[in-house]
């Protein structure tokens, strides 16, 4: 019993591989994508500690903004002190990180619905790069694309894809984009 355990276990174990090289080969053929929360956990860090982002903004666990409105409340209600996150002199547990992380998964989602017209219609995986791209800009600037949201809306995939790409977001966030684009553009 015990090697048949074993042995289920060793089929089961897949090791983590790389969306550019592996997962997505350089045409998707068929369009498969991983859950929201690995999608967006791939693009960002994950770390317990302040860091700054790109953009040089303090950050902590999986991309949570600590300039936000809202980031004092938020980090207080899962336990922390903010200042002394903000400061880089207190770490997040897991626990902490992951609940930011789902609080804001769930308003990106709310923000990627009210952003593009038509949304529940769209293939899951644009759905996702829709909700990832809400993550990570904020709801406000992807509404602020309306000729993007207007195409996702209609099924233009390929203009919309065409479209990322020529965009400074694109060029900010490097293989985010790559991702997100062929994945709009291959669903």
């Amino acid at each position: 019993i015990a090697i048949l355990i074993i042995g289920a276990a060793l089929l089961a174990y897949q090791p983590t591989i790389d969306y550019l090289s592996e997962k997505y080969p350089e045409t998707l053929g068929n369009c498969r994508c991983d859950s929201i929360r690995e999608m967006v956990a791939w693009a960002e860090n994950n770390k317990p500690c302040r860091y700054f982002d790109s953009e040089g903004i303090p950050t902590i666990g999986i991309g949570f903004n600590l300039q936000r409105g809202d980031a004092r409340k938020l980090i207080t209600n899962v336990g922390a002190n903010f200042d002394r996150v903000l400061a880089g002199s207190e770490c997040l547990t897991q626990v902490q990180v992951n609940n930011l992380f789902n609080n804001d998964l769930v308003w990106a989602k709310r923000g990627a619905q009210n952003c593009i017209s038509g949304f529940s219609g769209l293939h899951n995986c644009i759905q996702n790069v829709v909700i990832d791209m809400t993550f990570n800009m904020g709801e406000r600037s992807l509404c602020g694309w309306p000729i993007f949201a207007g195409q996702l809306s209609r099924k233009e995939n390929v203009a919309a894809a065409n479209n990322m790409k020529g965009t400074r977001w694109c060029g900010q966030v490097g293989r985010r984009c790559t991702r997100n684009t062929d994945l709009v553009r291959n669903c």
